[in-house]
Parts: structure tokens; sequence; C-alpha cells
């Protein structure tokens, strides 16, 4: 592939990916500031929001003459897939987005006694004695956001089912709420449609001048 047919390709892909982004930060920052409520989403989005983030990096390895040395063709693409495996355990669960403290606990709590699932408290996890399951939480109050899953990967359904609940209760009551986080996507959003703007204009300079 010649260089102006590279320049091209990423002339489309870039800003198609800023633009996929955006859309991702702007839909969870607005959820959350219009809605004024907190709502739970799976960590799947996350992690395949960061496959759609390194594909120019993997991309070259398939479009690079054959001439070039096999251990700098694949090097980023080797690299990439180690972290999205090593991702795929870091991102389990949920992410909670707008919660404290006093929320988090008060709509996990009252989901557990509608699902008629007894637990046990810890000071690292939450006991599900009636299915032998293990809810591990972890709540970061001064961003006000937070993460849920659960630690035997046979329960996922229930875990599932208690987001769910916990989700509805989030959407009835009424709770304090932190819109640290919300903020932050919604800025991170407006920045990355500038950034897609901006790389159609610096490709579109770079194949006039090819």
């Amino acid at each position: 592939m010649d260089l102006k047919s590279f320049a091209q390709m990423y002339f489309v892909m870039i800003p198609f990916i800023f633009g996929i982004m955006a859309v991702f930060f702007l839909v969870i920052g607005l959820r959350g500031i219009i809605t004024k409520r907190p709502f739970l989403l799976s960590n799947r989005w996350l992690l395949s929001m960061m496959f759609i983030i390194f594909i120019p990096v993997i991309l070259p390895a398939f479009t690079f003459p054959s001439s070039i040395p096999f251990i700098i063709k694949w090097l980023n693409p080797v690299i990439f897939t180690v972290v999205l495996v090593m991702m795929c355990f870091v991102l389990k669960g949920y992410c909670a987005f707008g919660v404290t403290d006093t929320s988090f606990r008060d709509a996990l709590l009252t989901s557990l006694q509608k699902l008629n699932l007894p637990y046990e408290e810890t000071l690292s996890s939450i006991r599900l004695t009636s299915i032998e399951a293990d809810l591990q939480v972890s709540i970061q109050s001064w961003v006000g956001s937070g993460v849920i899953k659960i630690k035997q990967r046979d329960h996922r359904s229930q875990l599932t089912e208690i987001i769910t609940a916990m989700n509805e209760h989030f959407r009835g009551a009424s709770m304090p709420m932190n819109l640290t986080t919300c903020i932050f996507y919604l800025i991170m959003g407006i920045v990355t449609v500038a950034a897609s703007i901006g790389t159609v204009f610096f490709f579109q300079n770079i194949i006039q001048k090819i």
C-alpha cells in the first residue's frame, strides 16, 4: 500500500473511530446529567471501546509491505492482544455512574431483598448465602463511580438480575448522587468531537500534499 492510499484509509477510519468514541462518552455523560439518576453499565461496553481505539494501532501490520521485518510489523498487535486479554479479566462485571456510598449500598441491599437473596456482609464482599456466591464491590464515591462483579462465573446470570433490579431502584427513587464522572465523560465527548473534526482537516491536508 502506497503512502497516499494509507493516508486515505486513515482519513476515513480515524474520524469514524473518534465519532464512535464521542457518542459513547456523550451518551454516558448526558444520561447521568439529564436523568439525574445513577445507573449501572456492563464493562463489556468499555472493553469494546478499547478494542475500537486500538484498531489504528494494529491495522498497519496488515497493510505494511512484506519487506518490513516481522518483529516490527507484529509488535503492536501482540502488545494489543496481551493488553486486551488482561483487560478482559480486569473489566469484569458492571460499572456504576453517579453513585455515592449511600445510594449504591441502598440500591444493592434493596435489590437483594427484592430478589429474596439472603446475604452476609464482610469487609471486602457480600456473601450470597443461598447460592454460595460472592459479590465484590468497589466504590470511588469522590468521583461518583463504582464496580460490582461476582466472583463465581457460574452465577453471572444472577448478577445480571441484581443489576437490573438496582437500575430499576435508581430510576424509581430519589437519592443523593455524584455527577463528577458523568461530567468528565461529557467533557471527553466534546473533546473527541473536536478531535474528529481536526483529524479530517489534518489528513485532508496530507492527501493534498502527496
